[in-house]
């Protein structure tokens, strides 16, 4: 046996290992908890789960932080279907805009005025309105089908709920809750048929389908064409967002953005959608949303957002002033009248497949990919008529927009340095990031 005095390093080195762990798991739990405008993907609930699928619902926002109470009308919700399989027909009290990120689908509409079957396909955008039964089917026998859900609420602010008339013990119909007189004069029956019927689905919320009647049921579906709706002139068929146009396309990735002059279904919510794909060790231009605030879902790949934020630095000075008050009650509180100053926190997060953050209108930000990463996001622009974006840095760089005269009474330096730090930066929109830099030695443009 180990003499007591022999152990004795060994237990200090597993001590001294467990608390620096220990230290670095309090560490980034408190990075996580003090950034209200990310959420990891544990920040999801699965109310629908079978082996052929499972539907996942993001937390409500201004359940987060009273800052985000602005898009508490809105959820984010991910849904996953095995090969052949569909969820069975529900409607939401939500208007749901559907993003669809992998694979193929038939989703139907039953509305008040018609049926409508779309086959969708990666890429597609489809608005479905509050109230419409549907179902969707991952119509690929060998591809899984992934998609991304934004709801805007419609009966109670950030409460999402989903009707199946269609159930058994789990999900249940709404019929079941209905008293059986009622039933029975409604559907002119006995109320034992209409509880086989609609009561006694026990598969769960997803079901397999046979590959025949997939076929058929695609067959009488329409589908999107490019970037244009198959119902040309109509706003309620499918669009393809990963076929329009790029906003931003060079060596460091391509952004494709939508709003309602591409697509009309888009105004009754008034959002824009936008789709990055940024290259590994590459980055977005910083820039800001006039009015929208986007809420961005990570699809693929990894790498990390800053953002510039005034309410969490007026929340550390109001602490830091608190405590230098109890550390000095005999030093003088602020003058009456005396102004705060201006200042911002940097807000950050490192990104992974299906985290989701948030960037409220007026904040500067930014997306940087990781070095041998891709990072791919799409993102949901809420409040976007009349949304403009100010780009900080690039060859579109709002600054650039300031004459000589301009630049010589507000920026301090040389007009010469000015001249240089503006315009050193030769691309827009996507560019090197700060590992690619660093590589080839930080060199910048000079020849100004």
């Amino acid at each position: 046996m180990a003499k007591p005095a022999a152990m004795l390093p060994i237990l200090l080195f597993l001590l001294s290992t467990s608390s620096l762990a220990l230290s670095y798991e309090t560490q980034e739990t408190k990075e996580s908890r003090d950034n209200p405008y990310y959420f990891p993907e544990e920040s999801f609930s699965t109310p629908l789960s079978t082996q052929e699928g499972k539907l996942r619902i993001l937390q409500r926002f201004s359940e987060r932080s009273h800052l985000l109470r602005r898009i508490e009308n809105y959820r984010i919700a991910l849904l996953e279907a095995n090969p052949n399989t569909a969820l069975i027909p529900n409607h939401f009290d939500a208007d749901t805009l559907v993003f669809v990120v992998e694979g193929s689908a038939t989703i139907t509409l039953l509305r008040k005025e018609n049926r409508e079957s779309y086959n969708l396909r990666r890429g597609d955008l489809l608005r479905v309105r509050a109230g419409s039964t549907a179902y969707i089917i991952n119509n690929d026998n060998k591809e899984k089908l992934y998609i991304v859900n934004l709801f805007e609420t419609i009966s109670v602010p950030g409460q999402l709920q989903a009707f199946f008339g269609i159930g058994g013990q789990n999900p249940e119909s709404y019929y079941m809750s209905f008293s059986s007189h009622i039933l029975e004069a409604a559907f002119n029956t006995e109320y034992d048929k209409v509880r086989r019927v609609f009561g006694q689905h026990q598969e769960g919320s997803f079901v397999r389908v046979s590959e025949e009647k997939i076929r058929e049921l695609a067959r009488q579906a329409s589908s999107s064409q490019g970037g244009q709706s198959h119902y040309e002139g109509r706003s309620r068929g499918p669009f393809n967002l990963y076929e329009q146009r790029p906003t931003y396309s060079n060596q460091h990735g391509r952004l494709q953005e939508v709003d309602a002059n591409d697509y009309p279904a888009l105004r009754d919510q008034d959002i824009a959608v936008s789709y990055a794909n940024i290259r590994g060790g590459s980055m977005e231009a910083p820039y800001y949303n006039s009015r929208a605030t986007k809420v961005a879902v990570v699809l693929d790949g990894s790498g990390y957002f800053e953002m510039t934020c005034p309410h969490l630095a007026g929340r550390r000075s109001r602490e830091e002033g608190e405590q230098g008050r109890q550390g000095e009650e005999s030093e003088p509180g602020r003058r009456e009248g005396e102004e705060e100053s201006v200042s911002y926190q940097k807000v950050s997060a490192k990104l992974s497949p299906g985290d989701v953050y948030v960037v409220p209108a007026g904040h500067p930000f930014v997306n940087v990919a990781d070095k041998d990463q891709e990072l791919r996001i799409v993102c949901f622009e809420i409040n976007a008529e009349d949304n403009k974006k100010y780009m900080l840095a690039g060859q579109d760089n709002i600054f650039n927009k300031l004459n000589r005269e301009e630049r010589e009474i507000f920026f301090k330096e040389s007009e010469r340095e000015v001249q240089q730090v503006l315009n050193a930066q030769r691309e827009a929109g996507l560019l090197e990031g700060p590992e690619g830099r660093k590589e080839r030695g930080g060199e910048g443009r000079s020849d100004v």
